[in-house]
């Protein structure tokens, strides 16, 4: 990332001090969205439909209109998704995309993979800091590589890494973009 761009960023998770100093090396602005605490996750299980959810995420996000994000920082939070809520949110997040727009996610080699009860953030270009979550686990539903494309259709992967624990730690770039 070219530090003299101004760059506008997606954190799904909590604010943690090591990101903000991360970013602060940089112009930009810092989004975060505390869906790993949102209601969405209870919802997901409920009877709503995909546009409810799709709804209910676009007024938890609260991004003003207008604002396109460059870096979108999922960690594995779209592990939390089942297959409806993950298509809303999706739904939810593309007016926010445009065609450079690029992500970071964990997602898992194979179904029955488990995923920890982690808060990641940046501490450094590359590395990140992982601690244990305070909160109690939500359910996950992990999705593999290729569920996960056909779901997320606004993002293209462009790179996977496979981990030792069996996740993949993948980057993304939009691929659908509405027209602002």
């Amino acid at each position: 990332m070219a530090r003299d761009r101004r760059l506008t960023i997606l954190e799904i998770g909590p604010a943690l001090p090591e990101t903000i100093e991360f970013f602060s090396a940089f112009r930009c602005r810092l989004h975060f969205a505390a869906m790993y605490s949102d209601p969405v996750l209870r919802m997901q299980n409920e009877d709503h439909s995909e546009a409810e959810l799709a709804e209910h995420m676009v007024k938890s996000f609260g991004f003003q209109k207008g604002t396109r994000f460059d870096l979108c920082l999922f960690w594995d939070f779209l592990n939390y998704l089942d297959d409806k809520a993950l298509r809303a949110f999706n739904t939810a997040l593309q007016p926010y995309l445009q065609k450079t727009t690029r992500a970071h996610a964990f997602t898992v080699r194979t179904l029955d993979t488990s995923l920890p009860n982690q808060q990641y953030g940046v501490e450094q270009p590359h590395m990140f800091s992982i601690r244990p979550r305070k909160e109690k686990q939500a359910r996950t539903t992990p999705h593999t590589q290729a569920i996960l494309v056909n779901l997320l259709s606004s993002f293209d992967i462009d790179q996977g890494m496979l981990l030792p624990d069996g996740r993949l730690e993948v980057l993304m770039t939009a691929s659908s973009v509405s027209p602002s």
